[in-house]
């Protein structure tokens, strides 16, 4: 039953985020976190699992996100740092 109380609430979310797309990307990028943070929990188990469980995949997502913001910040300072003319 708990998967498919899951199951109805990720459809829901879809629905919503596919009429709220186009009007506003934090609230699309809100929905999104939501429906991961559904998937982990349920279909990932990690709802009644040992705290090392997510403690672990809190780690993977914090070094993922870690990764993402090296990225930004690289792709948002070319302008700046880009010395080299030839």
């Amino acid at each position: 039953t708990r998967y498919l109380f899951a199951w109805l609430g990720l459809v829901v979310l879809a629905t919503v985020s596919l009429f709220v797309s186009g009007s506003s990307l934090a609230l699309a990028l809100a929905l999104a976190a939501v429906k991961a943070a559904l998937v982990a929990a349920i279909f990932m188990h990690l709802w009644g699992s040992r705290p090392v469980h997510r403690i672990v995949f809190l780690t993977a997502v914090a070094f993922i996100a870690l990764l993402v913001l090296g990225v930004v910040a690289d792709v948002g300072t070319r302008d700046i740092a880009s010395a080299y003319v030839p």
